[in-house]
C-alpha cells in the first residue's frame, strides 16, 4: 500500500502542487481513520484530527468561505453555512441550510463539527461511513475525482425519506428509469468573493427507497460514492 501512496504524492507535486499534496496526506490518514481522528458524539458530531494539515486557504480554494469567523488566541473559528437553491416557484415553510463549525489552530484545520439537529435524520454512524471510505477511494489526478465504495450495509445507510427530512426539496427532481434522483444546488452564505457553487446528486431505487449513488461536485473537483446493494427498506 505504501507504494501507490507515494506514487500518488509524487503526482500531486508534480501535477497539483502543495494544495493537492496535502490533500493526499488527508486522504492517507483517513485510510487510518481511528489513528488520525478522534470522534465525539455528545453534541453533534466532532471530528478533531490528530495531525492536521489542511489550511483555511486550502478550504478556500474550494470554494468554500466563511459566513462568519472569531479568533481567540492561536484559534480561528468559522462558521460555514451552505444554502440550497430552490426551483422556480418552490417555498418552503422552513430553511434547509447546511451548517459546519470548523476550527483552524495555527493556520490548520483541527475540528469539524456537524450541529445535532442533522442527526434526527441521518444516523451519526452513516456521516462517519462515508468519510472512512474515502480513505479507501480511487483517485483520478488528471480529472480531479475521487471514487470511494461505502462499506456499510446496514441502518445507517441515508434514504429516500431520510434525506428528504434533512435537505427538504431538490434543487432538480426527475426519475431515470427505476431511480429516482435529487440534485441539490447548494452555495456558501459570505461576503467573500468568488464563492463556489456545489452540486449534490443522490440516486435512489425508487421502489425501495435506498440509497444508490451520491456524487459531490465542487468547483476544483468532485467525489462519487457508491452504496453496495441493500434489502428493500421502508420509504
Amino acid at each position: 500500500r505504501r507504494l501507490p501512496a507515494l506514487g500518488l504524492i509524487a503526482a500531486a507535486l508534480l501535477l497539483g502542487g502543495c494544495v493537492f499534496l496535502r490533500l493526499l496526506q488527508l486522504k492517507l490518514q483517513i485510510d487510518d481513520f481511528d489513528r488520525n481522528f478522534t470522534v465525539a458524539t455528545n453534541d453533534g458530531l466532532v471530528i478533531t484530527c490528530q495531525r492536521p494539515v489542511m489550511r483555511p486557504d486550502d478550504v478556500r480554494w474550494f470554494g468554500a468561505k466563511p459566513e462568519q469567523i472569531s479568533r481567540s488566541g492561536t484559534a480561528e473559528h468559522w462558521h460555514l453555512r451552505m444554502v440550497k437553491e430552490l426551483p422556480p416557484g418552490v417555498v418552503e415553510p422552513v430553511r434547509y441550510d447546511i451548517l459546519l463549525e470548523l476550527t483552524f489552530v495555527e493556520g490548520r484545520l483541527t475540528r469539524v463539527k456537524v450541529p445535532e439537529e442533522y442527526f434526527q435524520a441521518v444516523p451519526k454512524a452513516a456521516i462517519l461511513d462515508l468519510i472512512r471510505s474515502l480513505g479507501r477511494g480511487s483517485v483520478d489526478q488528471g480529472a480531479r475525482r475521487v471514487e470511494a465504495t461505502v462499506a456499510h450495509e446496514g441502518p445507517a445507510r441515508p434514504s429516500l425519506s431520510s434525506v428528504h427530512r434533512l435537505l427538504g426539496e431538490p434543487t432538480e427532481l426527475r426519475v431515470a428509469g427505476p431511480d429516482t434522483v435529487r440534485r441539490y444546488r447548494l452555495v456558501p452564505a459570505t461576503t467573500e468573493p468568488d464563492a463556489g457553487v456545489f452540486d449534490l446528486t443522490m440516486t435512489f431505487d425508487t421502489a425501495s427507497g435506498a440509497l444508490r449513488r451520491m456524487d459531490s461536485r465542487t468547483p476544483v473537483g468532485s467525489i462519487g460514492f457508491k452504496f453496495p446493494p441493500a434489502a428493500p427498506t421502508t420509504r
